[in-house]
């Protein structure tokens, strides 16, 4: 797992900028289409020094993803910390979201384009971090904002749909926009979803 607060005074290992360019180079050409020897060519390598810091490129895209989903899960988990309020809990998770969009882009990338290039025990475990973020939302919506009611189908669908808007965000590549009122913007679109299921809930009722 990479670290999440590694010092930026101190050299790069020869594993750090493995790992740096495997991130900036499958992102930006895809997994398919980079082999080991672009990699290490990139490096000014030979290929085959680099198996002596990976097991092979399946594996490097499986740490890369996973080292991903567990710094957001674990720096969202961080933000969340303190929140008093339904409404600060939704901010704060959206402002973990969106600062690790604008700081990790490329990582998140990976996450979302290459997933499918995993093998099956990769692609498992990897859904199970994807699984816990998403709890945290949820447990958002369904706690939080007195949707314990509602139906799961219901909780699951308003999770999804934030998380697809969120997600979104590393598509906006025209948007010029702060990362404050980033997260003002978006944490207020998804109040706006949590209140109309509510109030569709009241009016079913009567």
């Amino acid at each position: 797992m990479l670290a999440i607060d590694a010092s930026t005074h101190s050299p790069l290992s020869a594993r750090d900028r493995l790992v740096h360019a495997a991130v900036e180079l499958f992102a930006t050409h895809g997994f398919q289409a980079i082999g080991l020897r672009d990699l290490a060519a990139h490096l000014g390598l030979q290929a085959g020094s680099l198996y002596h810091h990976i097991e092979n490129k399946q594996c490097l895209l499986f740490e890369l993803i996973e080292s991903a989903l567990s710094d957001l899960l674990t720096i969202t988990r961080r933000r969340m910390k303190g929140a008093k309020t339904p409404a600060e809990r939704v901010r704060r998770f959206v402002q973990a979201f969106v600062s690790f969009t604008l700081n990790e882009k490329h990582r998140l990338i990976l996450v979302t384009r290459e997933f499918v290039n995993l093998n099956e025990t990769h692609k498992h475990h990897a859904d199970k971090l994807k699984r816990a973020h998403h709890a945290m939302l949820s447990d958002i919506i369904a706690g939080e904002h007195e949707l314990k009611n509602k139906p799961y189908a219901e909780t699951c669908l308003i999770t999804h749909a934030v998380m697809g808007m969120l997600y979104g965000q590393l598509h906006w590549n025209e948007l010029k926009i702060t990362e404050q009122h980033l997260t003002e913007l978006l944490t207020g679109c998804v109040m706006r979803m949590i209140a109309s299921s509510k109030e569709d809930s009241r009016q079913a009722t009567y």
